[in-house]
């Protein structure tokens, strides 16, 4: 199951609350996100996120999700983000997922999440052009990039 990357964001601020009431930026939410929906891709051979990821100028985006939170600035995230019309629940092989990914990668800055999305040979490195708006990463290019981070070929 696809899921509304609202609903995969809040399970990290979940986590990061209760690990010792952390809070997590927006880009740390984004980017975080971003790859767990990269291993679920290379995993499970399906896309966590309902919607497409976009290559723009500071790395790959989820634009609901950028404009959800938008409004915390490069401060911490300290509440859950609303979904409207819906409520969605993990699966609990998802829930996992995610949780793997925060154990991995939840400690690092913003910054350094933004690093390792950018690296030369990174699906967004390959997708990203100047001056050109909603270029969308190829999830068939997300799966390979995190296929190759699980077999230790890609650093």
């Amino acid at each position: 199951m696809a899921y509304d990357a609202a609903t995969v964001a809040n399970r990290f601020i979940e986590l990061a609350e209760n690990d010792g009431g952390r809070r997590l930026t927006p880009m740390q939410l984004i980017k975080l996100s971003y790859m767990a929906h990269g291993f679920s891709l290379a995993i499970k051979n399906r896309p966590l996120l309902d919607e497409a990821v976009e290559a723009w100028r500071y790395g790959p985006v989820i634009p609901s999700l950028y404009r959800k939170l938008k409004s915390f600035g490069n401060g911490g995230v300290d509440k859950r983000i609303s979904r409207f019309f819906s409520s969605e629940t993990l699966a609990s092989e998802d829930t996992e997922l995610i949780d793997a990914v925060y154990q991995k990668y939840g400690k690092l800055t913003g910054g350094q999440l933004s690093f390792l999305t950018h690296k030369r040979g990174t699906p967004w490195d390959e997708a990203y052009r100047p001056n050109e708006y909603g270029v969308e990463l190829d999830d068939a290019a997300i799966r390979r990039h995190y296929a190759d981070l699980l077999r230790g070929v890609a650093a």
